[in-house]
């Protein structure tokens, strides 16, 4: 049988009885997003569907609104579900491409504008670190930044760390990403019992940095540890 965890396969083997059933997943289609109002610039959302002979099983990947802020220089909305690419469309250079060129699960993503710089931002995996032969939101997560203008992807990781979630500071350019430190070296995240960190990334400089600055971190460990 198949698995009901959500999540984008990467080994079939651990996910049904393959001696059994032949199983696949096939790409569904989402309804558009214009990035800008006064150009026909999208983004469409690719989800997909578990299928395996006799029997259909779905994970719904749709859209999730959760907020959104604007003003004449500065728009943010951002969006959650279960991905496992985006097409990229600008009509009036005449482009179509996907934003990822390998296979990887996203869920979440946000659309920003600040002053002249237009990004998408995404939280997705391209490593199935927990070894269940599924990427989805149990594996370490990185922040994919898409400059819209350049048409190009980075990503942001953190070491030993997985991006837990990612919030504008309103009406600036920065972001802070929250994230959880594996101190125990064992691929997950326990919440109840790891800490967790937060880093700020410019979305103009492109530059990142911790949040809570080393030697400050180092001054309250000191005072909690009296």
């Amino acid at each position: 049988y198949v698995q009901q965890e959500r999540g984008i396969v990467t080994d079939q083997n651990l996910v049904t009885d393959t001696t059994a059933y032949s199983f696949k997943q096939e790409i569904s289609i989402h309804e558009p997003y214009q990035l800008d109002s006064l150009q026909p610039v999208f983004l469409i959302p690719i989800g997909q569907k578990d299928k395996k002979t006799k029997r259909i099983e779905y994970i719904n990947a749709g859209i999730g609104f959760s907020n959104s802020s604007f003003s004449k220089d500065y728009y943010y909305s951002s969006f959650s579900g279960l991905y496992n690419n985006f097409v990229f469309v600008d009509y009036t250079k005449e482009v179509r491409i996907p934003v990822f060129n390998s296979k990887i699960a996203l869920t979440d993503w946000a659309y920003m504008k600040i002053n002249d710089k237009k990004l998408v931002l995404f939280k997705g995996t391209d490593s199935d670190t927990n070894k269940d032969g599924r990427l989805n939101d149990d594996d370490f997560q990185s922040l994919y930044v898409f400059d819209i203008q350049k048409q190009e992807i980075k990503e942001l990781s953190f070491k030993n760390q997985t991006v837990l979630n990612f919030e504008p500071l309103k009406m600036t350019s920065k972001i802070y990403v929250r994230t959880g430190k594996d101190i125990n070296n064992d691929k997950t995240f326990n919440y109840s019992k790891e800490p967790s960190d937060l880093y700020l990334y410019d979305v103009e400089s492109g530059e990142s940095e911790a949040m809570v600055p080393e030697e400050l971190k180092i001054k309250i460990q000191e005072i909690l540890s009296k």
